[in-house]
């Protein structure tokens, strides 16, 4: 059996599967730092993980836990915009880990 890394939701603290959960970043936006997701969850830098769910997002804002789970000072976080980014990574699957398919020849 093979080891599944483990997260923890910054919305509501618990654990789950890597692929269950969302990455997101801080990056510098017009007015300051921002919150976006990492798709591919490959960026450089201290990262974030979530669930994909608007309970989750709206408890990590309510909490202030994205400043201090990305160490970013003066963080802008819209939790509307965050939650229609999640809602349309889940519809184009860009959420899920990449996968190889079978290059092998016939």
């Amino acid at each position: 059996m093979r080891h599944r890394p483990m997260r923890m939701c910054v919305g509501c603290r618990g654990r789950a599967d890597r692929t269950q959960l969302v990455r997101v970043t801080a990056r510098c936006g017009d007015t300051g730092p921002v919150v976006e997701i990492d798709h591919r969850k490959t960026q450089p830098g201290r990262g974030a993980w979530l669930h994909p769910s608007a309970d989750c997002v709206s408890a990590a804002v309510r909490r202030r836990a994205f400043g201090s789970a990305l160490r970013v000072d003066g963080l802008a976080v819209d939790p509307v915009g965050l939650i229609a980014s999640l809602n349309s990574a889940g519809d184009g699957g860009q959420s899920e880990e990449q996968v190889a398919q079978d290059m092998s020849t016939p």
